[in-house]
């Protein structure tokens, strides 16, 4: 127990300690103020290793790409039929199209208002607890019918599924509609496999049976020969014995058309279609033995369907009637070719179909030298904001009598002084640092250095205007480009010229690959050479924002730290020995006092 202040010496005891211990510790904070600047040092490590990523992995892996390097200019002489555009890969030369057929998809819609604002149960007069099941595509799709089950249930029912389908009603048109989710000869919607309450909503209730002009046909073979079409009955190649009808409804009203399964054939009933929809309206191929029912290009579109157990079962199960997409129909330079979709890629061009047409169409293709010169000072630009960022920190002033502040020494300052202080000592502290030195100088060698291979005038960047200045002038004096470090000029007319003479000069020069640095273009060898240098800046000071515990400054932290944490130890173990000597002290002034008393008391008393 300390007992200082009781024999009223006078003395101070805790400022002598605190003077005692200030120059004690003065070793301690010289460690703090260097462990604090290699913190600092870290950081700005860690800022030059983000700046040098992004330019990496963002401008150089974007501008080494063949659509950088060499953009293409691209025109149609009828922007109304079709338009396009092209990558590197694609030719300089002009194409002739006509497109005969433009590529669509399915569009299923009600043939006519179908009531569907309310319930199902009050709509359409269903039954609640009754179950909807049909299938789209091939996709399971159940409805439970309540007293509040309404149109919408049954479009967020079929969205729901996988059958690549999108299902709309529009309250305000009265209609149901399903969309094919693509377009093309592959895109269908198939309604096969569906139970009869799941036919009678399609086919009567949401009267779903327009014929388009891609029409519907059977999704697989029915089974009837050439021989059998007009002899064979419904009975023996169906089952079908009972009688029914289906609807084929046009411009000109519904017609109702009664058939027999046990006396009519397939023909009987292709026969009759086409006697109201049209003469080619319906047919049978024997070839592929399958259904073909189709409105006329020219002609009006149809609907068929039947309110029928019978009659649906026998359109959607029996026939196998399917609406299918259609392809687009092009004649690309003389050649016929079908695709899925209006756009489609051909050979470095993407065509975008908008309208059929019966004479050519003109696409012409050619170098963009405005894009390619606009793509390199783009470039040239972020090159050297990121350059002149490292720049920054390689020339920064070092203040090497300004160290950080300690927390005592902060309490006597202002706030503008300690702010100006600290500007200080945290500047420089990546001053001719050898690994961004490097990197610079490494850079400047990728650009003047010629590629290897290259044949002709121009075989570096320098050849097609894009230079760095020079650090000394004509009479051998240094130049204000000494601070820049290889800044990059861009001769906008040479490089023009350039480019004039030889398209492919700019992807030639940055974009050619090779096994080797010689033979590499110059985006290639940036991009290899950034990799070096953030490699080793990830070697100095870790990755930005991750624990590190392996890089140089991480493990001098930790020598510092452990540094601290000793010789913390030791000035508290030596200002616990001075507060025991004074300790001590006190108590021989203590017991001396006491007996300086005893004594006058005894004197006193004799």
């Amino acid at each position: 127990m300390r007992t200082y202040g009781l024999s009223g010496s006078g003395m101070d005891i805790d400022q002598m300690v605190k003077d005692l211990m200030q120059a004690r510790r003065a070793s301690f904070d010289k460690v703090w103020q260097q462990k604090t600047q290699t913190e600092w040092q870290k950081k700005d490590y860690n800022t030059m290793h983000k700046l040098s990523q992004d330019f990496r992995n963002n401008t150089i892996f974007d501008f080494r790409k063949t659509g950088s390097l060499l953009p293409k200019q691209v025109s149609s002489s009828n922007e109304s039929i079709l338009s396009a555009t092209a990558n590197a890969d694609a030719a300089n030369v002009s194409h002739s199209v006509i497109v005969n057929q433009l590529a669509d998809g399915v569009k299923l819609s009600s043939s006519s208002s179908i009531n569907g604002s309310g319930t199902l149960v009050d709509q359409f007069g269903y039954t609640a607890g009754t179950t909807l099941d049909f299938k789209i595509n091939g996709q399971a799709v159940s409805v439970s019918v309540t007293d509040t089950t309404t149109i919408n249930d049954v479009v967020s029912a079929i969205n729901k599924t996988d059958a690549n389908v999108k299902a709309n009603y529009d309250a305000t048109l009265d209609r149901f509609y399903i969309y094919s989710n693509k377009t093309g000869a592959d895109a269908k919607v198939d309604f096969t496999g569906s139970s009869a309450t799941g036919l009678d909503l399609i086919l009567d209730k949401l009267k779903l049976g327009t014929v388009t002009n891609q029409g519907m046909v059977s999704n697989a073979e029915l089974g009837i020969s050439a021989a059998n079409y007009t002899t064979q009955t419904l009975s023996d190649a169906f089952g079908i014995s009972g009688v029914f009808s289906i609807d084929v409804s046009t411009s000109s009203g519904t017609h109702n058309i009664p058939i027999d399964g046990a006396l009519n054939t397939l023909s009987d009933i292709i026969g009759a279609i086409n006697l109201y929809a049209g003469a080619d309206a319906a047919s049978y191929d024997a070839t592929t033995q399958k259904v073909t029912i189709k409105a006329d290009a020219d002609g009006s579109a149809f609907s068929i369907s039947s309110n029928g157990a019978t009659g649906q079962d026998f359109l959607i199960n029996q026939l196998k009637l399917t609406a299918f997409g259609q392809d687009a129909e092009i004649k690309l330079d003389g050649v016929d070719l079908t695709q899925a979709s209006n756009n489609f890629t051909v050979s470095g061009v993407a065509y975008n179909l908008k309208s059929v047409s019966t004479t050519p169409t003109s696409i012409n293709i050619q170098p963009d030298i405005d894009k390619t010169i606009d793509n390199v000072k783009s470039f040239v630009d972020s090159y050297n904001t990121m350059i002149g960022a490292v720049n920054a920190e390689l020339i920064e002033d070092k203040y090497r009598g300004f160290m950080p502040l300690t927390d005592a020494q902060k309490k006597d300052m202002k706030e503008n002084d300690i702010k100006a202080w600290e500007e200080k000592a945290h500047s420089g502290l990546l001053r001719r640092d050898p690994i961004l030195s490097d990197m610079i100088t490494s850079l400047r060698s990728a650009f003047s250095n010629p590629i290897s291979g290259l044949t002709g005038d121009y075989r570096s960047a320098s050849s097609i205007g894009i230079v760095t200045g020079s650090y000394i002038d004509e009479d051998g004096n240094m130049t204000s480009e000494f601070s820049n470090g290889g800044k990059l000029y861009v001769d906008e007319d040479e490089l023009r010229k350039a480019l004039t003479k030889d398209p492919d000069i700019v992807s030639k020069i940055f974009g050619t690959s090779g096994d080797t640095k010689e033979t590499k273009g110059v985006a290639h060898r940036l991009y290899d050479q950034m990799y070096i240098s953030i490699d080793k800046i990830k070697d100095q000071a870790g990755l930005p924002g991750a624990p590190d515990t392996q890089s140089f400054l991480a493990k001098r932290l930790e020598n510092y730290t452990e540094s601290l944490n000793t010789m913390d130890l030791r000035l508290r173990n030596v200002e616990e020995l001075y507060y025991r000597q004074f300790d001590a002290m006190e108590a021989a002034l203590n017991r001396l006092n006491q007996q300086n008393t005893w004594l006058l008391e005894q004197f006193g008393g004799s």
